[in-house]
This record gives structure tokens, sequence and C-alpha cells, in this order.
């Protein structure tokens, strides 16, 4: 599959899934728009001397906040392809996570374009990671490695990701010659948590009312959030889109609540590679929420009144709050991702979990483990599913997945007959 038919095979499942929500048009327009800058060959690219700076941040990991304040727009790879990591097969081994594979396979494709000087700001969470800022670093590619500490809770640790994150300033600043003021860094927090709560409120919105949209074309608007080149506007359509879930929803009636109910955590969800997502619609299952990388930073914000004080304080406030919730893969102990499952399964009446492992990602594995017990004494099932981004083993994924589906339609069949004849003999 190329990479074209890769994410416009995707958009057009989810477009003709969700052809009458208007707002969501603009979504697919943007997440179309992003992936087609990588939809070409380098050596087409026309060889010009103008250069202009670009900040590329290769994986979650980095308060983006800070990026911003330095007056430029991230340019952020999670990936999520399959083709993208074909782009990087001589670069890395083929048994790396998928995830970094295709996140260098995308920034490769950029370091190969003549009109632009790209600095690369890479979170070391893993060694892929380093490995993979090493490769750039060969390659001649002005690159930042932030090393992420892997225990959360230790002072000395959070005083050492502070300085990684004011190296982290000093060197985007540079690139893009713009100085960084408390007037700026205000601005981007500002930005980025209006655009934060608008995802909060969408996704409540979705949650609430069932059966606007479907969970491709959930995750597929929170994804954009990475891929807008205007956040202001982007954050001020997805609060129309959110106001058109909730008129929709009162013209289209209260579905049918007797789909299971289920989180999905672990390794991320990407566009355009909604494998996963596709099987879990497939077995008539319902995601509430999404728990990784993604959803825990979204409570990273600061408030009105922690944003005070001059460039240094609020510098040390945005990495000390991104540092509190970050969930990627660099903790030892996944603390955010551990604390936000427990929210979710108090506030929400939850029929399963699907463990969602990349394989490659094993860190997560030992979130998974810590888990466990919580589950168990809740007595909620737990699915683990580990796969990469091929296809080959989508058939054997979706028994698999039925099977779990059924199980957990049986025991809500089960409760809700126990519940009838206690208060409705």
């Amino acid at each position: 599959m190329s990479y074209e038919s890769e994410y416009s095979e995707t958009l057009q499942r989810i477009y003709a899934a969700n052809a009458d929500v208007m707002s969501l048009r603009y979504f697919l327009d943007t997440a179309a728009t992003w992936h087609e800058s990588f939809a070409w060959d380098p050596n087409d690219i026309p060889q010009t001397d103008h250069a202009y700076p670009l900040v590329v941040v290769l994986g979650f990991g980095i308060p983006e906040e800070l990026v911003y304040a330095c007056g430029v727009t991230p340019c952020i790879l999670l990936g999520g392809s399959h083709a993208s990591c074909q782009w990087s097969d001589d670069a890395v081994p083929r048994d790396s996570d998928p995830a970094s594979r295709s996140i260098l396979g995308y920034a490769l494709r950029l370091a190969a374009r003549a009109d632009i000087d790209p600095l690369f700001v890479v979170p070391v969470a893993n060694d892929n990671m380093r490995k993979i800022a090493y490769c750039l670093k060969l390659e001649g590619h002005a690159v930042v490695s932030i090393d992420i500490p892997p225990v959360a809770t230790d002072p000395s640790a959070q005083r050492a990701w502070e300085r990684s994150t004011q190296t982290l300033v000093q060197a985007v600043a540079h690139h893009v010659g713009r100085r960084v003021t408390a007037r700026r860094l205000r601005n981007a927090n500002q930005l980025v948590r209006n655009a934060r709560a608008a995802i909060l409120a969408f996704e409540r919105s979705c949650v609430e009312r069932p059966g606007v949209l479907d969970d491709e074309a959930r995750l597929l608007v929170t994804n954009t959030y990475y891929h807008t080149n205007d956040l202001v506007q982007w954050t001020a359509v997805l609060n129309e889109l959110a106001t058109e879930v909730r008129a929709r929803y009162k013209t289209i009636g209260r579905p049918s609540s007797t789909a299971p109910c289920i989180l999905v955590v672990g390794s991320p969800i990407l566009f355009p590679q909604f494998k996963v997502l596709e099987l879990i619609n497939d077995a008539g299952l319902r995601t509430l929420a999404s728990v990784d990388a993604a959803s825990t930073s979204r409570f990273a914000s600061l408030s009105e009144q922690e944003s005070s004080g001059g460039a240094a304080a609020l510098m040390s406030a945005l990495s000390r709050k991104h540092y509190a919730f970050d969930s990627s893969s660099a903790s030892v102990i996944n603390w955010a991702m551990e604390r936000y499952v427990e929210h979710l399964l108090s506030s929400m009446e939850v029929d399963g979990v699907v463990f969602h492992i990349l394989k490659g990602q094993i860190e997560y594995d030992f979130a998974l483990s810590r888990l466990e017990p919580l589950f168990d004494r809740l007595d909620i099932p737990v699915f683990r599913l580990e796969t990469d981004y091929q296809y080959q083993d989508v058939e054997q994924l979706r028994i698999r997945l039925e099977a779990f589906a059924e199980m957990l339609g049986q025991r809500k069949f089960v409760a809700d007959r126990a519940y009838a004849r206690r208060y409705c003999a």
C-alpha cells in the first residue's frame, strides 16, 4: 500500500461514515493537507537557495507551549504510518517498534528537502529515540536531544528535566531568531490551554451523546491538533463541531446503549493507522476514552493563577506541569496513566479494557502489570492487544476481539437482568 492510498482510504472511510456532520470536513482537510506534504519524492523537490526555520518535534514528551512561545508552530511527528516505516528501513533495524520507525521515516523525508532548514527536537523517551537522534546528527542535521528522566517523583529528576527544557528553549529561540519573554510564554500557554479545553469538551460531548460521530472520526479530530498550522482557528472549529454534535444528537434521538463500553489504554493509536479502532468498531464495542501520552497531556496547561511571574519562573512552571502529566514510555512507573485510568473507572461505567501495545513498546507491558490488580479488584476484564502497523494479523485479531466483545456482552446482559429482577420485581 502506498503512502497516499494509506491515508486517503482512511479519510474516505471516515467521511463516508460521518458525511452528515458538516464541521468534520475541516478536520478531514487538515489531516489531508498535512499528509500530502509528505507524499512527494525527495528527488522531485527543486533545489533552491531559500531556507526558513522549522522546528520538528519527534514524538510526545515536550511542552509544545515552549516552542509556540518562540514564535513558531512545531511540526510534531508521532508516527502512525506503515508506509513511513519503510522510508526508514535503511536507517534502523526492522524489528524496532513501528512508532519510532514511522517517526524517523517522516523526519528523514523532511530532512531530504532543500528548501527548509529544520531543527529536530528529540524527546529521548527510550533507546529507539536516542538512536534516532544519533542518526539525524550523523546526517549533519541540527538536533537537540531532551532526556526525560524516568522517575518523575524524584526531586533531582524534576530539576534535571527543568534544565533540559531550558536548553530546549535556548536552542529553539536561537534557531528561529526570537527571544522568549514572559508575555510570549503566557500567550502560548493560553493558546494551548484553549485548544486542550476544546478537546476535552468535544470528547465529553461525544461520550454523552453517542451515535453522532464514530470512534475513528473522534480520534481523527483530536489527532489533527498535531497537524494544524493555525491553532486558533482549529480551536474555534472544534468548538463548532462540539456544538453540532450536541445539536444533531437532539434530532437523531437516543441510540441503543446495549454495546459494551470500553477504555483503550496503552500505546497511542494514530492516524492513518486506525486498524485497532476499526476492529473495535466491527466487534460492536463503544470506546468511552483513550488513555495514552496524548490524552494525559491535555491536563498539563497552567491555570491563570499559575501563569504569573517572569520568563524563568514560567518556563519552570510549564516544565513541572508537563512532567507531572507525562505518560510517555520514558517513565519507570507511569503514574500519569495510572491516575487517569483510576479517575475514568471511578467516573464512568466501564465494561472492559482493551490494552493496546505496539510490538517493541514493552514499556507499556510494565504499566499493564501495575494496573492489573486494579482491574481485578473492580472485576473489569482486560484484553491485551499486541500488533504493529501491518495488516497481516487483522483476521486473527478480529476473531479474538469479537470473542472478547461477546464475553462483555454476556456479562452486561446478566448484570442488566440481575438489576431488573432486583428493582423491577
